[in-house]
């Protein structure tokens, strides 16, 4: 560093991440960063393999007898919700046929008159 007057007091310091200068020398600063290079390559390695290994769990089929144990449960399931709607819709027939057949009913009392 040199300062105004042209003098090179501090010309060892480094500025550290957390912006603190110390005095370090420079194979101390080439090893940390070999250290930090290392560091990032292997970081990157191990993100390249967990993303191959994503892909391949993802690619991969489930083994027959959970695929056929998903699928078994997945039918029951199906099966189970179309039964449960077609016994509501039984009970909204059943309600709207008998309010018909009550109206009819009357409809036809009256005709005949009999009054109810």
């Amino acid at each position: 560093m040199t300062l105004r007057n042209g003098d090179e007091r501090g010309a060892g310091l480094t500025q550290q991440p957390d912006n603190a200068w110390s005095d370090i020398g420079e194979e101390e600063q080439r090893a940390r960063d070999k250290a930090l290079r290392r560091e990032n390559k292997v970081a990157a390695s191990m993100n390249m393999l967990i993303r191959t290994r994503a892909r391949d769990i993802r690619d991969e089929p489930p083994p027959p007898d959970l695929q056929r144990s998903q699928d078994a449960i997945r039918d029951a399931e199906t099966r189970s919700c179309w039964a449960q709607w077609h016994r509501g819709q039984a009970a909204r027939h059943k309600a709207t046929l008998e309010g018909l057949i009550s109206h009819h009913e009357s409809a036809a009392d009256r005709l005949e008159g009999r009054m109810v």
